[in-house]
């Protein structure tokens, strides 16, 4: 499996970090987690294009996550090239209804033409595939946010936050995880309600035991801090003693 990190900003614009957009290939199968805008062209500058794409799974739907659904069915559209092969767009309890509020903006510029678009709701569970299951649970977050274990037919394993405070259902997807991805929103002093700082990163790492802990999602004055304190890894290893990256946009990790 591999994955790149194609966002790891947030809502909040930024000269170097785009809005969310994980994408894992595995299988030959391209799966990208949350669109935040923006992301349909960051993924095309990693090499990936609309046509590319087997799967959207996302974590909520507030826009920083979701918004860029709408760029993707609206590129679609078009014949040269042509998609033909199906989408499937997994997310929580009210994907459907946030589909069809796109719908009734966008109407038929949205609707696909060459191709059929499935969507699938789901709140904690497995899913199978050929060679690879997705578990999901519920995280603390918004009242529709799920987190995300992607796991291979040999075993290795990827867990996506999505957004998410420090909660059970985080602790059971990362377990023993090749790499865990984490949102790491602000600063250790400065703690949001539904969302994570460092220290609680590095806490959920250690409580998981996963092998390596990839933070993402930072504000602008998180990603400052990470920046101007050159003891913050030595202060998370206290904690979690696992390799820990603070990633970039296009960021690539290979198990």
């Amino acid at each position: 499996m591999e994955l790149i990190i194609i966002g790891s900003g947030t809502g909040v614009p930024s000269k170097t970090r785009a809005y969310p957009c994980t994408l894992i290939k595995v299988k030959n199968k391209h799966l990208v987690f949350d669109t935040g805008p923006g992301s349909l062209r960051q993924l095309f500058l990693a090499g990936v294009t609309y046509t590319d794409i087997d799967s959207i799974y996302y974590s909520h739907f507030h826009p920083d996550h979701s918004l860029d659904l709408v760029s993707f069915l609206f590129a679609m559209k078009y014949e040269s090239p042509a998609r033909t092969k199906p989408l499937y767009v997994t997310g929580p309890p009210g994907l459907r209804e946030f589909h069809q509020g796109l719908v009734s903006v966008y109407g038929n510029t949205i609707i696909p033409k060459t191709f059929e678009l499935h969507l699938k709701e789901i709140e904690k569970g497995r899913l199978t595939y050929d060679g690879w299951e997705i578990s999901v649970e519920p995280l603390k977050h918004s009242s529709r946010s799920i987190g995300y274990r992607i796991e291979s037919s040999e075993g290795a394993s990827i867990t996506y936050s999505g957004d998410t405070d420090y909660c059970d259902g985080i602790i059971r997807l990362a377990k023993n995880a090749d790499l865990l991805v984490l949102e790491c929103s602000f600063p250790n002093d400065q703690k949001v309600e539904g969302h994570l700082t460092p220290r609680l990163c590095a806490q959920i790492a250690q409580e998981a035991r996963c092998k390596k802990l990839i933070l993402s999602h930072f504000y602008p004055v998180c990603s400052e801090m990470i920046k101007n304190n050159k003891h913050l890894l030595a202060e998370l290893n206290v904690i979690y003693n696992g390799m820990i990256v603070f990633a970039e946009d296009f960021d690539r990790f290979e198990i």
